[in-house]
């Protein structure tokens, strides 16, 4: 087998042009497959990290989204009050209502206009959320136009920095400070007083309510008696969960037209192998004779020349997983179909898509190595000989 893999290695040596073109083709479409991946993972995996397994979010039933939720004052005091809730210290639930609406910001690159997530909320939801903290700046003092935004809408939007002010509902409101939500969805919002923003947008009610539980385990303490309740007309679910679902449409469209594409470019790339390996053949044809002649058996010149071929898929996986590994750096922003803001995430590589693109890359070149390859072992020994005579 060594004698087999060291002939087989110096023979794509030999032909080291083709060889790279052929590893360079294959290598793209490997590249493409784990981009959409990575994308489609970072995407779930950004809105997976916007919740926390500790908290529970309450809407109205039937809502897709806050933005389509209504719960009122009264209901929202209820709710705070349901056994399971965590409470501070002080004896106050852990609890925040919030208001969900959109704003639309320029961003900087592109100069192109683009939705965000506008939260009306309290100083209760860093209780609430603990992994969301102050980065610059300071909270807004409760009552006034002042907003925070997230980092990602700090680094995206010029016009929403630290101390810059914006205008929305006939209104100046003041960047006072940026926090970071951790990687997560938050990152991409605008927080303010929720009070300020209901008068401004003539709201009466809340969009939604999110609560702290005593302990992650206990959901159904405060699901099934506010869900059962018909004076409540209310939804319970677990945080991540929630966000999780508002990812899964546009997830499943990047993996669906990715995938799509990738089983495109990867026919040009087996075809591309199968022309590479072809050619190896028709110039060994003396030397697979030769080898024949020698004791080799057919089985054994088959795996000789798929062996070859695997090696072409293997360096073409790495090639491609290094690229790939580059992308991790880089961060996108896109509209999420769900809820009709932007939200900003990365390209996430794991362990089983490194894996998966190995076994895909040596699968795609076996497939255009395997009729090469039983070509040459289906050569005969005085056919093969009688070409060199020839």
């Amino acid at each position: 087998m060594l004698l087999w893999g060291a002939y087989s290695l110096r023979n794509l040596w030999s032909r080291r042009v083709t060889t790279a073109f052929t590893v360079a083709g294959m290598g793209l479409v490997v590249f493409v497959l784990l981009a959409v991946l990575m994308l489609a993972h970072g995407l779930e995996r950004t809105l997976g990290k916007t919740g926390d397994p500790a908290n529970a979010i309450v809407l109205r039933k039937g809502a897709l989204s806050e933005i389509d939720s209504n719960i009122s004052r009264d209901h929202a005091k209820v709710i705070a009050l349901q056994a399971g809730v965590e409470q501070t210290p002080e004896g106050r639930p852990m609890a925040v209502s919030e208001i969900g609406l959109q704003l639309t910001l320029r961003k900087a690159k592109e100069r192109s206009l683009a939705s965000l997530s506008l939260r009306g909320t309290s100083h209760d939801a860093f209780t609430v959320r603990p992994k969301v903290r102050l980065a610059q700046g300071r909270l807004w003092e409760p009552g006034t136009t002042e907003i925070m935004v997230g980092t990602q809408v700090a680094r995206q939007f010029p016009e929403a920095g630290l101390r810059r002010v914006l205008h929305f509902g006939n209104r100046e409101w003041t960047v006072v400070g940026v926090f970071d939500a951790d990687g997560s969805g938050f990152d991409s919002e605008v927080w303010g007083d929720a009070e300020q923003f209901m008068t401004t947008f003539h709201r009466t009610g809340f969009s939604s309510m999110t609560v702290r539980l005593v302990r992650p385990d206990i959901l159904s303490q405060v699901k099934e008696p506010l869900e059962r309740d018909p004076r409540f007309n209310l939804s319970v679910k677990r945080e991540p969960d929630y966000y999780e679902g508002k990812a899964e449409s546009l997830a499943k469209m990047i993996r669906v037209t990715g995938l799509f594409l990738t089983a495109v470019f990867s026919l040009g790339a087996i075809l591309g192998a199968t022309m590479t390996m072809s050619a190896a053949v028709a110039q060994r044809t003396t030397e697979v004779g030769t080898l024949r002649t020698l004791g080799f058996t057919r089985l054994a010149i088959l795996q000789t020349f798929l062996f070859e071929s695997m090696a072409l898929g293997a360096g073409a996986g790495v090639l491609g997983i290094a690229g790939a590994f580059f992308l991790q750096s880089v961060t996108i922003s896109t509209v999420n179909w769900d809820t009709g803001s932007e939200i900003a995430f990365g390209f996430q590589l794991s362990a089983g898509m490194i894996g998966l693109a190995l076994v895909f890359a040596v699968l795609m070149s076996m497939a255009g190595g395997v009729i090469p390859a039983a070509r040459a072992a289906r050569l005969e020994i005085v056919q093969a000989l009688g070409e060199r005579t020839v």
